[in-house]
């Protein structure tokens, strides 16, 4: 995902080592853990002492997450930011990747599928990775899988019939022929391709290989190699041909590269009305539960859309993950919990685990339970490799202001917040890193952030800064207002005011429940914005009910000439409107500029190249829509020369933009080059503090509670329920 070659990398971006792990607590732990205490040591909870009366269990456990599914489980977020419940389904049923993360989040050859891999560097500078996987391999109907199923993916997201369906269509952009190969639309062999000189569309991708059944290679261009984590851009991982490549699609190479059969590339519809046919089966089959088989340890038997319920069978078919391990549990049940009623589910078996728990309401509990003398429940609890935030949309509205960001960063009190929220089990954190990164630890001395301590005035002193000075009329802004006057208005210079296709000329507030509507207005051709928020949080939410005290009904947020409006949905319609993606209930106007969220690193992986790129293409990977303005004057060059550190903040005056940084921090650190690495990310953080997309809130220590029916049951930072239930068991099976 983030490197196109490995979907395990949706959510990938942080180095870290054991550290940031921790391993089971034992079942008798209690009181708060700091982060000191984080990495906690590994007793095995399933030693807790049974209950007198030996029990026969059913060899069937069910997760609870509080998170709700969204079906989205053959390919998570679809290139953007998955739904993590949805995201935890994938890691269950798609199985035998060429490499896998162990415990510590670090990648690792999958020997259960690779039966050889290799680097080469070749003269011209390009690298090709070589892996021959194993004969032996199937789906769970018992399909045989070949590397055409590896290479599928890679082909069939890196053309604009994926791109018709919202993805990037730019999986395989890092490999030579990308750009001919995404050229081609099915009738245009050899065309020139605009905007690129000499290159023409080739059906046929030259930069990947298929050279038998069972070998694949893939060639990374100068522009992407050398790249830090560079043995991951052979980490494909299978899929059924027909899911991507649509009923009747094959994969062939005749020796100058793969190409994929004509059928598709055929459209519907004439003129420019047509459409690609198979454009519209990926959007379908993005969803299927029933039509293709599964590679993972587990396969969907059952999927409740109303209950948003999923249930799972082991998969008899699958060998092993990349230690060989592979399922005991017969049937795993996810669906969603509350934190209302959580705990008496636990207590009841309506579910068998409470996973991430978090606070004191959450976790006090649960521990409750554990500690009650039975020995019926048992806990692990470790450090979080990510953290919970408010995120901002960047290019419209008030939040396309780093003065607005920063001034709410101010006026939420962030320390009281973590600490009532977390009830002390965790710690706030000034940018996007948890306090376990191996990175953090090396540059936490030397790092240079902005305090954003609970500050009213410095709130105020930045909006004044910001040009957030005047009230509806174009007159001085003067606190006490009443109605529309009661907040800061800022006048719009004619860029702004064209931002995002006009959106800013037409901003106007939601969820007016006090039946004041704030809205851009024009006073004698100039416009002029309120300085109102549209927040969008997620319902059945304790975070969202928080941070509705502690920010939209705020007494200090009013004084600062700020009103933050809240409206509650439920996740997939947060993502729609992040994302853009009218799929997920995105009505089409841009409206909100905050949300509620968490974020996470699923493993050692930090890479947050493309994300923060200019480029329209690459709108997808941007979920904030932030473009630094330092990308304008100093632009990254994929295939220019590869500056260190040091020499990028010369050559730039100390202005390193957010693409700039984040492409350099993978790209201009080569394999092995930790330090050079740690100075790319220290700078990286320090700019994200500085224009503040996200305002991190707590960084948890997580808690799992369950049943003790269930052994072996060892959750930490990297492997959470979804992973590390396939290392467990059920009692007396």
């Amino acid at each position: 995902m983030k490197k196109f070659l490995a979907l395990a990398l949706a959510l990938a971006m942080v180095l870290s080592l054991a550290a940031c792990g921790g391993g089971s607590s034992s079942s008798s732990s209690s009181g708060a853990a700091d982060d000191s205490s984080s990495s906690s040591s590994s007793t095995d909870s399933s030693s807790s002492s049974e209950p007198a009366d030996q029990v026969t269990y059913e060899n069937k456990v069910i997760l609870g997450d509080s998170t709700e599914l969204g079906g989205d489980f053959r390919y998570p977020g679809w290139g953007g930011n998955p739904n993590a419940a949805d995201q935890g389904i994938w890691f269950m049923t798609a199985g035998y990747a060429a490499m896998e993360t162990d415990r510590d989040g670090v990648y690792q050859w999958n020997n259960t599928v690779v039966k050889n891999h290799s680097m080469t560097e070749n003269e011209d500078g390009t690298a090709t990775f070589h892996v021959e996987i194993n004969q032996d391999l199937t789906y769970s109907d018992g399909t045989p899988i070949t590397v055409k199923d590896y290479l599928a993916q890679t082909l069939a997201f890196s053309t604009e019939v994926a791109a018709e369906t919202g993805h990037s269509g730019q999986n395989g952009q890092s490999l030579v022929g990308f750009d001919a190969f995404h050229a081609y639309t099915g009738d245009n062999e050899g065309e020139a391709v605009e905007g690129l000189d000499g290159v023409t569309a080739s059906k046929v991708f030259s930069g990947v290989r298929m050279l038998d059944d069972y070998t694949y290679e893939v060639t990374v261009t100068t522009d992407f190699y050398p790249y830090y984590f560079a043995e991951t851009y052979a980490a494909l991982q299978p899929v059924p041909l027909a899911m991507w490549l649509g009923e009747g699609g094959d994969i062939m190479d005749d020796g100058e590269g793969c190409y994929l059969s004509d059928s598709f590339y055929a459209k519907t519809g004439e003129g420019d009305d047509a459409t690609y046919t198979v454009a519209g089966e990926m959007e379908t089959n993005r969803f299927d539960t029933t039509k293709f088989p599964f590679s993972g340890p587990y396969m969907i038997t059952e999927w409740d859309e109303g209950t948003r319920q999923v249930t799972m069978q082991i998969n008899p078919a699958f060998k092993g993950n990349f230690e060989g391990q592979v399922a005991s549990i017969e049937t795993v049940v996810a669906t969603r919990i509350v934190s209302e009623t959580q705990t008496e589910q636990l207590n009841t078996g309506v579910v068998d685990v409470l996973s991430g728990l978090t606070g004191g309401t959450d976790v006090t509990p649960a521990l409750d339970l554990v500690n009650d003398g039975s020995g019926k429940f048992a806990e692990n609890h470790y450090q979080r490799a990510g953290y919970g935030k408010l995120q901002f949309d960047c290019d419209f509205g008030p939040t396309m202001f780093q003065e607005v960001r920063q001034a709410l960063a101010y006026l939420v009190d962030r320390n009281t917040f973590c600490q009532t929220f977390t009830g002390g089990y965790g710690a706030v954190v000034d940018g996007p890193y948890a306090p376990c990164f191996a990175m953090w630890k090396a540059v936490e001395d030397e790092i240079d952030l902005i305090d954003y301590s609970f500050s009213p005035d410095n709130a105020k002193k930045v909006l004044e800064d910001g040009g957030w000075i005047y009230n509806s009329k174009g007159e001085p802004y003067e606190e006490g207002g009443e109605g529309i006057d009661a907040v800061r208005y800022k006048k719009l210079t004619e860029e702004e005011a064209n931002a995002l296709d006009g959106a800013n000329k037409t901003f106007a507030s939601v969820a007016n429940t006090d039946g004041v509507e704030y809205k851009t207005v024009q006073v004698d051709g100039e416009y002029y914005m309120p300085l109102v928020i549209n927040w969008f949080g997620t319902e059945q939410n304790d975070v969202t009910d928080m941070l509705t005290t502690a920010m939209a009904n705020s007494s200090d947020v009013t004084a600062a000439g700020m009103v933050v409006r809240a409206t509650q949905g439920d996740f997939n319609t947060l993502l729609g409107n992040i994302y853009r993606d009218p799929s997920l209930g995105y009505l089409g106007t841009p409206t909100y500029g905050l949300y509620n969220l968490a974020t996470g690193w699923n493993s050692s992986v930090y890479d947050m190249s493309f994300n923060w790129s200019h480029d329209p293409k690459y709108f997808a990977y941007s979920a904030n829509h932030l473009y630094d303005a330092y990308d304008i004057d100093f632009p990254y060059d994929k295939s220019g020369e590869k500056l260190t550190y040091e020499e990028a903040v010369e050559a730039s005056g100390g202005k390193l933009g957010m693409d700039y940084l984040s492409m350099a921090m993978v790209y201009n650190a080569g394999e092995g080059e930790e330090d050079e690495y740690n100075h790319w990310w220290m700078g990286y953080i320090e700019r994200f503090n500085q224009l503040m997309p996200d305002i991190p809130l707590y960084s948890n220590i997580y808690y799992d509670a369950y049943n003790t029916k269930i052994e072996n049951f060892n959750t930490d930072t990297f492997y959470g329920q979804y992973r590390a239930i396939i290392y467990a068991n059920v009692k007396g099976h």
